[in-house]
């Protein structure tokens, strides 16, 4: 049941009440107080998907993941791949850690599963014959009794997740390449991106066993735990297996733009370039891309040149340390455009609240000639020929940041950039904002949207669900926007459908409710908030038991023990 009620509040949280903050123990405390409160709703997961695939219809998406189907089977089968992708897009929104959570959370659940096509007797009965077992016989009229009289004694499911991994599994790459840039082309149509998009760049592992099948491996220095160290052990080697995903993304609307899937052991720039002219076609004329701010696996000089050349796009790329113009830009520092920023911040709250000021030095430093990498045809002996003339690059020395100042021992920073220096904190900040593709959507696809964990352990059922959860992640993203349209159209009198969506989720009678209080939220069941009022509830979980006032408050941190 707790895995349900988790379900359950993670579908709300990412597709309606994201704008609000939950505050669990001050509206449990306000309620047993017995003060106003703006809003109740019943927590109806049903509902707020029934609003969403409306959202993905009036887009045109839904016809997108249609284009899915693989076709796996050509017998009749009760079983068709809307009600599949469907299912599974349910998984990846309740965020189910593991892949057979789909059983309890989804497919036995009566409202869910009218959702997607199913009646009540497929529900609770299956959608055919296969798996049922009949009990072993006890007497000899037990044992003439037939399969049909036979009747589960839980909710059966309409069909079972092996099925459903399969039908995953067997998804094409190439309709899954298709499913992603039609859904970015379709919203930069409808301008869910910003007109001049300062885009981010980067790759990030996707670790599976040794066991996957069709895994890559990779061996890599790694800077082993604290503990081991001893001051004498500074890297040890490990070999890592799965996978690797490239992803072009806009920090702004915080949308991906483009996608790639590889083995592990691919180097970073081997698909750069395709996943940048990827992004650009799939903008088309509703946006283009003005700036990329890359990590300095990127670092590659033909890259480079395509991006300022051929794209007219404005590149951020840390140098290495071993590189000529690294150590040109340091010996030049001093004679560079010098530019301090000083920024207070508050630190902590309350007794222990204190304001701390950050500080930066930067110095820009224009038309350096030491990177002989940097041109069409990179690094080679054609820059040892006596005609040959380096292309200039510009350069962001960083002196001093918030950074530096924890880790003083740390290489000094440069910059490289194709755009003016002449006011480097901005290359600065348009380089550091690259952090952000890190947190907002690597480190959030792995950590709360379960990423590394596909249907099944082979490289088909990963780049199934690899491409599926960003492509939801994008999806629920822009599914907040729309909602914010549609209720400023509603406030100006336009009939957009949205009204009776709302009513829907009202109308939901499940055992939990969502309580708002202008920007504040929290999550009940339904017969806490009757005892919070001062209604005493003899039976509040089916049978009898006795829940006070001050247990909920206990519970949920508004009453110290």
């Amino acid at each position: 049941m707790k895995l349900i009620s988790q379900a359950s509040q993670r579908i709300a949280e990412r597709l309606t009440w994201c704008t609000a903050s939950r505050d669990q123990a001050g509206i449990t405390k306000d309620l047993a107080e017995g003060k106003d409160i703006s809003e109740v709703y019943g927590l109806g997961e049903a509902g707020l998907f029934d609003e969403f695939f409306c959202f993905l219809e009036e887009l045109g998406i839904m016809n997108l993941f249609m284009g899915l189907d693989p076709g796996r089977t050509e017998r009749a089968s009760n079983i068709k791949f809307p009600a599949v992708i469907l299912i599974y897009l349910m998984r990846i929104v309740a965020g189910l850690a593991f892949f057979w959570h789909v059983d309890p959370v989804i497919l036995h659940s009566q409202p869910l599963m009218r959702l997607v096509g199913f009646n009540g007797r497929q529900v609770r009965e299956g959608t055919c014959a296969r798996g049922r077992k009949t009990p072993a016989p006890q007497t000899q009229n037990d044992s003439a009794q037939t399969l049909d009289d036979s009747q589960p004694s839980t909710i059966r499911g309409p069909f079972c997740p092996d099925s459903l991994a399969a039908y995953i599994q067997a998804i094409a790459a190439s309709a899954l390449e298709r499913l992603f840039n039609g859904m970015v082309t379709i919203l930069a149509a409808h301008s869910y991106f910003p007109k001049k998009i300062h885009a981010l760049l980067d790759s990030s592992e996707i670790q599976s066993t040794e066991l996957c099948e069709g895994c890559g491996r990779v061996t890599k220095e790694k800077a082993p735990p604290l503990r081991r160290r001893k001051k004498r052990i500074r890297k040890v080697l490990e070999t890592v297996f799965g996978f690797k995903i490239w992803a072009v993304w806009d920090p702004t609307s915080r949308l991906p733009l483009a996608l790639r899937f590889a083995t592990i052991e691919t180097s970073d720039v081997d698909l750069a370039r395709e996943v940048v002219q990827q992004a650009v076609t799939n903008l088309g004329d509703h946006a283009r891309i003005v700036s990329l701010a890359v990590d300095r696996g990127f670092m590659d000089g033909t890259f480079l040149w395509w991006l300022h050349d051929t794209m007219h796009i404005t590149f951020y790329i840390p140098a290495k340390t071993n590189m000529h113009v690294y150590i040109d830009a340091l010996a030049l520092a001093d004679k560079g455009t010098r530019e301090i920023r000083d920024e207070s911040r508050s630190v902590g709250s309350g007794k222990n609240k204190t304001s701390v000021v950050d500080h930066w030095d930067v110095v820009g430093i224009d038309s350096l000639t030491s990177a002989g990498f940097y041109g069409e045809f990179g690094s080679g002996s054609h820059e040892n020929r006596k005609d040959f003339v380096a292309n200039s690059i510009n350069a962001v020395v960083v002196l001093d940041d918030p950074y530096k100042r924890n880790n003083p021992n740390s290489d000094t920073l440069v910059i490289l950039t194709n755009a003016p220096v002449d006011s480097p904190i901005k290359v600065y900040d348009s380089y550091d904002a690259r952090s952000e593709i890190e947190n907002g959507l690597f480190r959030e696809a792995k950590q709360a949207w379960f990423i590394q964990r596909p249907a099944r352990n082979n490289a088909d059922a990963f780049r199934s669900h690899v491409y599926l959860t960003l492509v939801m992640m994008a999806l629920t993203a822009a599914f907040q926007t729309w909602m914010d349209r549609q209720d400023k159209l509603a406030e100006k009198g336009q009939e957009t459908g949205i009204r009776k969506f709302r009513q829907k989720v009202r109308q939901e009678n499940g055992n939990k409710l969502i309580i708002f209080d202008e920007d504040r939220y929290a999550i009940f069941d339904a017969y806490e908030v009757f005892i919070l009022c001062g209604t005493n509830v003899r039976k509040p979980t089916g049978v009898p038991a006795v829940i006070s006032k001050t247990d909920i408050l206990l519970k949920y941190g508004a009453l110290l023990e």
